[in-house]
């Protein structure tokens, strides 16, 4: 086996046995992997990261944001990737993290990203030419406290590191469904915690207008019938977050996290109606 990577991986992981069974195998180079389970998750994914030699650590999950600091506190080596179970790295990852770390040019890599839908590539919709943050310095990261769309802070020189990074967030109709009305409540509570309203005008305009955004200016209609789904999924999940948003509004709500949010923490990614809204 080649000698590993001074990284550790980043890693939360929640009722995802099988996923990190096919993706831990892939994460070899790395001397450090970290996978923190919340309380919620079922002992299988435990067993299945330590059968992998990952670390495992618990912690009740107030919120991504939080959770990913706390993992990235554990970390032990130098360099950090942050990479979440329904994610996969292309075949050259190992050679060009080889080569980043060797350059010493940067102190975070950006990493493109190819969304996936019902096992089709999105190319429109506004998911196209998406970059993201996921290789940095330790020393020189912090996560926000956001608890959901969580993002990294890097203190130095960032570059484009030549990697792909395939996200299978929404494989099945069953995660589409269920991640729909948790990702849109706990959008609501981040959006109320930041001190926005609601009015019932925006729960009947803003829904129409992401799909417009979507299908529309941002070309989701090549996508064909995968990218017209896609497209009122997110204008649906944009009509819950508002609803509940207005609810709180009118009504008065506490800012107490929702027993059943956020989405799990097989991933942190964005879902099909949550760019900022």
């Amino acid at each position: 086996m080649p000698e590993r990577l001074p990284i550790s991986v980043l890693l939360l992981a929640r009722d995802a046995a099988p996923d990190l069974d096919a993706l831990l195998p892939a994460l070899g180079f790395a001397r450090d992997r970290v996978v923190v389970v919340d309380k919620a998750s079922d002992t299988a994914t435990r067993e299945m990261a330590e059968r992998h030699g990952a670390r495992v650590l618990v912690r009740t999950l107030d919120g991504f944001g939080p959770q990913r600091q706390f993992a990235l506190d554990h970390c032990r080596e130098d360099w950090v990737l942050w990479i979440d179970t329904d994610e996969r790295l292309d075949a050259a990852a190992p050679r060009a993290l080889a080569r980043a770390l060797a350059s010493n040019a940067a102190d975070g890599y950006r990493i493109a990203r190819d969304g996936w839908f019902l096992g089709r590539r999105i190319r429109f919709c506004g998911w196209g030419g998406e970059r993201v943050l996921r290789l940095f310095r330790r020393t020189q990261a912090r996560f926000d406290d956001a608890v959901v769309h969580e993002q990294v802070r890097v203190v130095g020189r960032i570059a484009d590191l030549d990697v792909r990074l395939a996200h299978h967030s929404y494989a099945t109709w069953a995660a589409c469904r269920d991640k729909l009305v948790r990702y849109a409540r706990a959008g609501a509570l981040e959006a109320r915690r930041r001190g926005r309203r609601a009015s019932a005008l925006d729960v009947v305009l803003r829904p129409p207008l992401r799909f417009v955004r979507m299908y529309v200016l941002q070309l989701g209609f090549l996508d064909g019938g995968h990218g017209a789904v896609l497209c009122a999924l997110a204008a649906v999940q944009v009509f819950l977050k508002y609803a509940e948003l207005w609810s709180g509004t009118t009504a008065g709500q506490s800012d107490d996290l929702p027993p059943d949010s956020p989405a799990g923490v097989r991933s942190a990614p964005e879902p099909p109606a949550e760019t900022p809204a």
